[in-house]
């Protein structure tokens, strides 16, 4: 009995995710002492790359001073980010103090009763061809509280409540034929017609959409079945708090039409007007304070509950800045360019076959260095499109290969601000989203490779 009492004191246990972030920002600066540094010129009076002007440079090695210093940049990288995080946080704490979303969900599980499940992929839907449009993925954040009090409310767990919306939008992300930011620049720098192959890419979409609202709505059942089925164990701590609900009001439905009509408005800015975060703030604060006028609340009770929703939303939005620290040590020791570089040599002996699965895993993996989708394609595809040329690949197949790996992946690496800010927001530890959504990372993965083998089967 004593060993096994031993045994199981000994037992592994995963590090705090702030620990984590602090361990991946040292190895990243040990790798700056590792790997030689290097870099690429650009072409002339752009932001291009010139695949043939690599060269390397005098060592910049960061030390663990400047490692953990870099933690302080990341915070001032990322402050839009943060700053949305609170915000955010702040505003949907009103929102929610309203009661305005209880009563409408208790009212729709009153009307679907037994069927009450068929809302997670009417929302995954809806959600998902927004990312494929590109008009939301970072400005996902802001419909994670709706997701939570959704999945309390129909006794799930947070992980559902963050998935149905994180996972669909992303699904669209990863399979959009027409995101300006990824695909359209990767075909700009290819010198590919813009938005060509969007049909294949589409077909993607769908599957990739279908698989995770299968994966989830399978959890989520389980979940719904016994709790005690959950990832995250049966305790766990809500980012939001369930309310004891009135008869749904034609006040509570003023201020739902109010919310819908608010981001319709933001999603026509985003689409015509080039808003960002600072106009989805600026949206979402005027909304919640409309919310809380109609409801009744005093100016008292709305500046607490806003504190309150910024209070919570600490932890995510530090997260941030801890996992952007990671990206700014690796590119002050200059090392970006030079793993390009050694990862590109292969490519010259490799079949066309071969080459796009080296280039589809080689984004996979590169994406834990550049997270950023628009930045990943900057540096990557003025290489790799080049060497399509030279080996005989289809560049429809070498955007694929480079907008699957780019997006997959984001949904696990660290370097990611905007899923450490996610999982921080939902209160899921990075070990059980890792848990959770791996299988899904794998279906994915096999999703995108066989797309991109097919395309160069197909000629694509």
């Amino acid at each position: 009995m004593a060993n096994a009492t031993q045994k199981s004191k000994r037992k592994f246990k995963m590090p705090d995710t702030y620990v984590l972030l602090v361990f991946f920002i040292l190895c990243a600066a040990v790798l700056t002492y590792i790997l030689p540094a290097g870099t690429y010129e650009m072409v002339p009076d752009t932001k291009t790359l010139d695949p043939n002007s690599f060269h390397f440079i005098d060592s910049t090695p960061v030390n663990p001073f400047a490692a953990i210093l870099a933690i302080s940049t990341g915070m001032t990288n990322a402050a839009s980010i943060i700053f949305t995080v609170f915000l955010v946080s702040g505003a949907f704490k009103i929102i929610n103090d309203t009661g305005s979303i209880d009563s409408a969900i208790d009212a729709l599980s009153q009307r679907l009763k037994t069927k009450v499940i068929i809302l997670i992929p009417i929302i995954m839907i809806a959600m998902s061809i927004l990312g494929y449009l590109g008009i939301i993925v970072n400005q996902t954040i802001v419909f994670i509280p709706i997701g939570l009090l959704i999945a309390r409310k129909l006794k799930m767990d947070p992980i559902v409540g963050l998935s149905m919306m994180y996972l669909a939008t992303y699904a669209g992300f990863i399979g959009s034929g027409m995101d300006p930011f990824t695909v359209v620049v990767a075909q700009k720098i290819s010198g590919l017609p813009l938005l060509s192959g969007i049909g294949y890419r589409t077909f993607i979409f769908v599957c990739l959409l279908a698989s995770a609202i299968i994966y989830l709505m399978i959890y989520a059942k389980k979940v719904m079945a016994d709790p005690t089925k959950s990832i995250l164990g049966t305790h766990y701590e809500w980012a939001v708090e369930e309310h004891h609900t009135a008869a749904f009001s034609a006040k509570h439905k003023l201020i739902l039409a109010a919310l819908f009509l608010t981001f319709a408005f933001y999603i026509y800015g985003a689409q015509n007007l080039k808003w960002g975060m600072g106009e989805l703030n600026t949206v979402t604060i005027l909304l919640a304070i409309f919310s809380g006028l109609v409801s009744g609340m005093k100016t008292e009770q709305m500046s607490k509950s806003f504190v309150d929703g910024c209070k919570m939303a600490v932890f995510s939005a530090l997260l941030i800045g801890f996992a952007t620290a990671i990206s700014v040590v690796l590119s002050q020791g200059n090392i970006i360019h030079t793993i390009i570089y050694y990862c590109s040599m292969p490519l010259s002996h490799l079949s066309a076959y071969f080459s796009a699965l080296f280039m589809f895993f080689f984004n996979w993996g590169f994406n834990f260095f550049v997270p950023s989708g628009s930045g990943q394609a900057a540096v990557v595809m003025p290489i790799l499109a080049p060497l399509s040329d030279v080996i005989g690949l289809s560049k429809q197949v070498t955007v694929s290969a480079y907008k699957y790996g780019d997006g997959i992946t984001n949904l696990i690496i660290p370097t990611s601000g905007t899923l450490m800010g996610f999982i921080g927001l939902a209160k899921i530890p990075y070990e059980k989203w890792l848990k959770f959504i791996m299988p899904l990372i794998g279906i994915w993965t096999a999703i995108a490779a066989a797309a991109v083998l097919i395309g160069v089967a197909t000629g694509f």
